[in-house]
């Protein structure tokens, strides 16, 4: 089992336009790299030259060998031109369910559900943690997921992929799955969609 890694890098940029262009442009040629799972950019409330990028991995040896890409690689080297004092970078490991850092053009499932008569809330968040680190968060495309209990008594899986595409391909992957049945068997679903952020 992998453990989801979140990547933090602080530095400084040169001022103007050319810095947030290649920064877009390195966010996605780092969507391309093996297991990327998410980036998240901030900057500065009162300094707009200083960064900070959240990046999401499936686990830390992807992001360890970005990192070496990213830090040497001939496709980042415009973005790295534009830095101009590097504060640092660490790796964290993230909880099972991971974060959905959303972007426009990322996939979501919703699936909406009861728990059969006798299942205990334990028995369903353990049953979907199992099934999340075991199974789905190994699928291309997995971003984060996320388990809701309403106020009705009805339960949401909330799935988040880097398309709808991916978002149907990773809900198809249940299928014969243990970890997957194991968690159907406890619960009445209700309803499915899909969807795709704007």
């Amino acid at each position: 089992m992998t453990q989801p890694c979140l990547e933090i890098v602080t530095y400084k940029v040169s001022a103007g336009d050319e810095a947030d262009h290649q920064r877009e442009q390195a966010a996605q040629r780092a969507a391309r790299l093996a297991g990327f799972s998410g980036w998240l950019a901030l900057s500065g409330g009162t300094n707009r030259e200083a960064r900070a990028d959240m990046v999401v991995w499936r686990s830390r040896d992807a992001a360890e060998a970005a990192a070496k890409v990213v830090g040497d690689g001939d496709d980042f080297a415009d973005f790295r031109a534009t830095i101009t004092e590097f504060g640092g970078m660490g790796h964290f490991a993230l909880p099972a369910g991971a974060l959905a850092f959303m972007q426009a053009g990322d996939g979501m499932e919703l699936g909406r559900f009861r728990l059969r008569p006798g299942v205990t809330d334990a028995a369903i968040r353990a049953a979907h943690t199992r099934m999340v680190t075991q199974h789905l968060s190994q699928q291309p495309g997995w971003r984060g997921q996320r388990l809701v209990h309403l106020q009705d008594g009805t339960w949401l899986d909330l799935a988040f992929a880097a398309s709808e595409a991916e978002a149907q391909a990773i809900c198809a992957s249940w299928t014969g799955n243990p970890e997957c049945d194991a968690f159907l068997e406890l619960i009445e679903p209700l309803s499915m969609e899909f969807g795709t952020v704007a």
